[in-house]
């Protein structure tokens, strides 16, 4: 794992550090659910719905599944074998929140969220369905070919990391991820209501998944429970929450910065979300300076952070 252990205090990423780090990851969910370690042929990514039950399962079980009933057994040996039918690259599967196609670890993913939403905004349960289909889809396909052209390496890292989208609509929840469901992504109404916007969702959401991952294999702040203040939420949020923040902000500034400078194809907004975002990068980054309290190898990760920072002021000054 030696180029996954450079890439885990890296802000960005490279082809070869990126796939180290998810087989990494992917041998210990399979050794967590007692499967045989995954081989050369398995997918490179990992299906949220084995991650889902990964999480379900008591630390240290050597079960052939942990729950041990028949139907967990087979349940994730489905997941097993549809993965594999993929080939190494699975294509990116749509569910409609939902939807009789939405799995039980998705609709409990959806239940935390919302309820995340209604504490946070005191909104009114609202019933939750998706987005027009169609539209958000095509945005979102639009999006993953932009990124394609303007930043490849992101672009290989979101389909390493996003195996799947669920699409929901729910009052003012705009996107999410959750640890449990490592892999899927949840987008509102309107992080697909245009292509630059399912853009910068996509950059959004594959910057927590990187993130966790890096978080899989070491620890960056040793007061990460410590409330803070930062660019991205009204309240107070822990420490380790205010790094995610400036982890994803840094990776949206920077590849809506790469579309921006491809001036003929960039919609006016993206100039607009991208300094937007650098805004909230640099007012996160403040409100870390003084409270975050790193470890060795954390302090070589916000390093990088604060060289991304750096670089991307200079960059819309110059």
């Amino acid at each position: 794992m030696e180029a996954g252990r450079d890439e885990v205090i890296r802000v960005g990423m490279t082809p070869t550090g990126t796939v180290s780090l998810i087989r990494s990851y992917q041998r210990a969910i399979f050794k967590r659910l007692g499967l045989g370690l995954p081989g050369e042929q398995t997918p490179s990514c990992l299906h949220p719905g084995l991650v889902w039950e990964a999480t379900r399962a008591p630390t240290g079980s050597s079960a052939a599944h942990p729950a041990g009933t028949v139907a967990d057994r087979e349940r994730i040996a489905g997941l097993v074998r549809g993965q594999a039918a993929g080939g190494l690259m699975p294509a990116l599967e749509h569910v409609e929140a939902g939807s009789q196609s939405c799995p039980d670890w998705c609709l409990r993913g959806i239940e935390e969220l919302l309820t995340d939403v209604q504490r946070l905004t005191g909104a009114d349960e609202a019933e939750f369905g998706a987005p027009d289909m169609k539209e958000a889809t095509g945005h979102l396909e639009a999006a993953r070919d932009t990124l394609r052209r303007v930043w490849p390496e992101a672009a290989l890292e979101t389909d390493l990391l996003i195996r799947v989208i669920v699409y929901v609509r729910a009052g003012p929840f705009r996107s999410g991820t959750l640890r449990q469901t490592f892999g899927a992504v949840y987008l509102g109404t309107e992080s697909v209501e245009s292509t630059a916007a399912a853009f910068e969702a996509l950059l959004h959401e594959t910057g927590h998944h990187a993130l966790y991952l890096r978080n899989s294999f070491e620890t960056f702040v040793t007061n990460g429970d410590a409330l803070v203040t930062h660019s991205l939420r009204p309240e107070p949020r822990p420490v380790a929450g205010a790094v995610h923040a400036a982890h994803v902000l840094a990776r949206m500034t920077y590849g809506l910065a790469r579309w921006a400078a491809v001036e003929e194809t960039a919609p006016p907004e993206i100039f607009e979300r991208r300094d937007n975002a650098l805004q909230r990068l640099q007012r996160t980054i403040a409100a870390l300076k003084p409270v975050a309290e790193w470890t060795d190898r954390g302090r070589l990760y916000f390093e990088d952070l604060l060289k991304w920072e750096q670089e991307l002021t200079d960059a819309r000054d110059g």
